[in-house]
């Protein structure tokens, strides 16, 4: 699901954030088009895996697939704060995880948020979107 989803935002162009394990996310990134183009010009599979292992971002850092733990596309042109600050915060207090986890709960494990503004800023970004 996430080579799907990063061939699917290699080809748009449009950003998104990432998440990962180990390290803070990436925000508002766009995934270079290598992958899209690889994919398009019949890069077979050792190719398409040596490129999922060092997937470049527009910003020129790069980031492997096996580190990433989550994907959120996000709006081309990014939010206004007016839209930022029109979301149904309700939204992040559903129970979505597997185990009882909120949403809220889950984008503070994902965003790896350290205080209770980075929650409520990661979380309006992501019911946002």
């Amino acid at each position: 699901m996430l080579a799907h989803m990063l061939m699917t935002l290699s080809m748009s162009g449009q950003p998104c954030d990432l998440t990962f394990m180990k390290r803070k996310p990436l925000i508002d990134v766009v995934i270079h088009d290598r992958l899209a183009l690889a994919m398009m010009y019949g890069a077979g599979p050792k190719k398409m895996l040596e490129l999922f292992n060092d997937i470049r971002l527009k910003s020129g850092e790069s980031v492997s697939i096996s580190e990433t733990w989550s994907i959120f596309p996000m709006p081309k042109n990014g939010f206004t704060q007016a839209e930022l600050d029109a979301v149904d915060m309700a939204g992040g207090e559903q129970v979505a995880g597997p185990k009882g986890e909120t949403v809220r709960q889950m984008i503070k494990n994902v965003y790896h948020c350290t205080s209770p503004e980075e929650e409520e800023k990661y979380l309006r970004r992501y019911l946002a979107s």
